[in-house]
């Protein structure tokens, strides 16, 4: 699934894997669209600027554009947490 322009961090790899099976799904589709246009996302600012969020439901998927080597790194996809609501 992952190619060369999008890379996974191990601990986003982990992520991924403890998703159920829709999330998964769910997570493609969104990586597919974050490959497709990287700055789909919004971007983050202090204390996380340089850093993009993605989000898919009650998840979001933490990623970097490295514009320079033309890919992007993904670092992490958690869960939305209710209180950030």
């Amino acid at each position: 699934m992952w190619n060369d322009r999008l890379r996974i961090t191990e601990t986003a790899e982990r992520d991924f894997h403890a998703l159920t099976g829709d999330e998964r799904a769910a997570v493609r589709d969104a990586l597919q669209r974050i490959d497709d246009d990287p700055i789909a996302g919004a971007p983050l600012f202090d204390p996380l600027k340089g850093l993009w969020s993605y989000r898919v439901g009650a998840l979001r998927i933490i990623y970097r554009i490295v514009a320079e080597a033309r890919f992007i790194v993904v670092l992490t996809i958690a869960r939305v947490r209710q209180s950030a609501r």
